[in-house]
């Protein structure tokens, strides 16, 4: 039995492209801005829970709070494993919205601490799905022309996300903020479910009529046979077949294109987590306090949010000009700037220098750092990860890439407040700086141009082969 919306798509190619732009985009990314919401909730909320909220938590638990987020998107990560090839991307999202969900209700009613914990944790579990599958999904019902923009895009409605909650968190209470956000998980929830499975995940079954028939509707025109013999080859140059989690790791080792892939995603995890961004948005209230500008602490809050999301929108306007690798050369060097003049002007403030006439210098260079991240450090590595994978390796990928970010987030967040206690709020900022500026040189040496190549051109480039003759060979078994 067809799905409804396919039957809707028999009346024009016109509305069958509307309806997947809206539908694939549009209410696919409410998971995804969920996601930014809590990236962003311990901006706003812990200054309240530290001085204005029913409930009092102190410092450590304050950085507790923050961390357990990552710890569940570490433990969150592992669920795609037993599911993801099981069910497929699309189900192993909605999946995702249930811990997110409660999350949101938790915040809603905690007495103490511990509430805090625990919702922090659920939304980390549903928070690491999303990381995993989401990428894969949009890599997989893209075209090679809209992949880069959608999956930069990614980035963009968490960014989005993180700026809504700002908005909502710095001037509501926390009942009031909880309430409205747990809305976008729940439309998500009712809403997703009647999305089709990607083309990539029915072809991998062997269900190619479906597959075929979901390429029609999503790319709205009747000829796909250009698209579908394209993810014939991408499913037949794998082994065909379920293979299990411990064959898939050994390909993962064994294949030069998929040790290529890990080392070039590691290498952008880490610009992008390694750079700071987690505990410097996290704690950026206390930075602009520290500085002394006459400018009220939230609106120098809401314009780092508001530029990290117009940096966003500016990555997927020019990264089909530019392509990937220009965006990360030219945004890494203003980032370690950024970093190195905030660090600076707290450097000469420690020493005892009377820095009152520059005050302003920590809230421009974060909003500058805000933009530079979010124009390329920020979106630009999911985008990767949902190109340079082989199908066959994607899910030790998600697990690596998940547990990557995890792990990393959880060890920056830790490292700035026990540098910022021990040695003054300078030193962190320094390191940031000096760790981003040796990723950006790694950046240079090995992150290779991405854009407007197709997934099997991409595996072609990684192999040191000829993309062309492979291609041909290819066509010649069909």
């Amino acid at each position: 039995m067809l799905n409804p919306l396919w039957v809707l798509s028999a009346n024009t190619a016109a509305i069958r492209t509307l309806i997947f732009s809206l539908s694939s985009d549009t209410l696919g990314n409410l998971l995804i801005i969920d996601s930014g919401f809590h990236e962003g909730w311990s901006t706003p909320m812990i200054p309240k829970l530290e001085h204005d909220d029913p409930v009092r938590v102190s410092s450590e638990q304050g950085t507790w709070i923050i961390n357990l987020m990552y710890v569940g998107v570490g433990i969150g990560s592992l669920i795609p494993l037993m599911l993801m090839d099981r069910v497929g991307r699309k189900w192993t999202m909605l999946i995702a919205a249930i811990p997110k969900i409660s999350s949101w209700i938790i915040f809603a009613c905690a007495q103490d601490y511990l509430a805090f914990y625990v919702g922090r944790f659920l939304a980390g579990v549903g928070t690491g799905v999303t990381y995993c599958v989401t990428p894969m999904y949009l890599g997989e019902i893209s075209t090679k022309q809209t992949r880069g923009p959608l999956s930069a895009s990614l980035a963009v409605w968490i960014n989005i996300g993180m700026l809504l909650i700002y908005a909502i968190g710095l001037w509501t209470s926390r009942l009031t903020m909880s309430l409205m956000a747990v809305t976008v998980p729940l439309m998500f929830l009712m809403s997703f479910m009647w999305l089709p499975k990607s083309a990539v995940f029915l072809a991998k079954k062997n269900r190619l009529g479906k597959a075929e028939r979901v390429l029609k509707w999503s790319l709205g025109r009747e000829d796909v046979e250009e698209e579908l013999e394209e993810i014939k080859r991408i499913v037949s140059s794998e082994e065909t077949g379920k293979i299990s989690f411990w064959r898939s790791l050994t390909e993962a080792v064994v294949r030069v294109e998929s040790r290529k892939a890990f080392g070039i995603t590691g290498i952008l995890l880490g610009a992008m987590i390694f750079s700071g961004a987690a505990p410097i948005l996290a704690y950026q209230s206390y930075t602009f306090e520290e500085a002394g500008f006459g400018v009220s602490t939230d609106v120098c809050v809401l314009g780092s949010g508001m530029a990290i999301v117009v940096a966003g929108l500016a990555c997927v306007i020019l990264v089909k000009r530019t392509g990937k690798r220009l965006l990360l050369l030219i945004a890494a060097p203003v980032t370690v700037v950024s970093l190195s003049v905030v660090a600076g002007f707290f450097t000469l403030k420690t020493w005892g220098v009377d820095v009152s006439s520059i005050n302003w210098v920590p809230t421009v260079f974060i909003i500058t750092y805000a933009l530079a991240y979010g124009v390329a450090l920020n979106p630009l590595p999911l985008s990767y990860i949902s190109e340079v994978f082989p199908m066959d390796v994607k899910v030790p990928a998600a697990l690596y890439c998940s547990v990557f970010y995890a792990m990393g987030s959880l060890l920056v967040v830790k490292i700035y407040e026990v540098l910022k206690q021990s040695y003054g709020l300078y030193v962190p900022f320094w390191c940031f700086a000096a760790v981003t500026s040796f990723l950006w040189l790694l950046i240079y040496l090995f992150v290779p141009e991405t854009e407007g190549k197709s997934l099997e051109e991409i595996q072609m480039e990684l192999r040191g082969k000829s993309t062309q003759s492979t291609i041909s060979e290819s066509k010649h078994r069909y």
